[in-house]
């Protein structure tokens, strides 16, 4: 893939390593939704997108890029049927551990079960031809009431993505809380002033220390490859008939 990375731009292909999960936030949806877009596209050719809505929003208008997201690599969830699910992981789990099961791995299955079971759903039926399929789940905000706040209770969601062999971006409207620090990279989108796209950064928050892409680091929109090239929200053809939980 052809990238406009800047002479001194870090490889955002380092989003994309083993075991890494990212968050970005932003207090515009539409450059938000944009970046996330363009930064999944720059991992994997066809990414997974999970929407997350208000029960009463109808349409297709939020999600950027519609002509490039697969029918089947799209799905529309309510954000009350996006709560995690507690009591139905506790009792799943019993139908598909041993009881000789390390601890680990007990663990690992009962945080993949209290994802809603449209994004299990969708974890589980991706693909990708690159390697690691990459899922952005978008709209996060809209369910923040549901999930943990720190830290430490939110990297187990993280992880149940993460051991499931996925890239998991998850992006979020507004001032972000001390859960982000549970994800290996964080990035505030920043839009220009009077809407000029090209006058817009991602600034870094977090990052590996061993990675090319250093905490504090801003990148210009130009620079971030894509971003700029990709259609914007609501740009593009219908989202398919066959997209799940619309």
């Amino acid at each position: 893939m052809v990238s406009n990375r800047g002479p001194s731009t870090p490889d955002l292909a380092a989003l994309g390593a083993e075991g890494m999960g990212t968050f970005i936030y932003g207090a515009d949806r539409p450059s938000l939704l944009r970046v996330a877009f363009a930064l999944a596209r720059h991992l994997d050719p066809h990414p997974y997108w999970v929407d997350i809505r208000e029960p009463s929003s109808t349409g297709t208008a939020e999600v950027p890029g519609l002509g490039r997201i697969a029918g089947d690599h799209l799905f529309i969830v309510s954000s009350p049927d996006a709560r995690p699910q507690d009591a139905e992981a506790n009792m799943a789990l019993w139908t598909v551990v041993r009881s000789d099961e390390p601890a680990s791995v007990v663990s690992g299955f009962v945080d993949f079960l209290r994802l809603p079971p449209a994004i299990q759903e969708a974890v589980s039926r991706s693909r990708s031809p690159e390697g690691r399929p990459v899922f952005v789940v978008a709209n996060t905000d809209r369910v923040r009431p549901y999930y943990p706040t720190q830290a430490a209770e939110v990297r187990p969601i993280v992880n149940a993505f993460v051991r499931a062999g996925v890239v998991p971006i998850f992006a979020s409207l507004g001032p972000p809380g001390a859960g982000r620090w549970a994800f290996d990279f964080v990035f505030e989108v920043r839009p220009g002033a009077s809407g000029n796209p090209e006058a817009g950064v991602l600034a870094c928050e977090r990052a590996p220390p061993t990675s090319p892409v250093a905490s504090g680091v801003q990148i210009p929109f130009p620079h971030v490859p894509g971003l700029l090239t990709e259609p914007g929200p609501g740009e593009g053809r219908s989202a398919s008939a066959g997209a799940a939980g619309g």
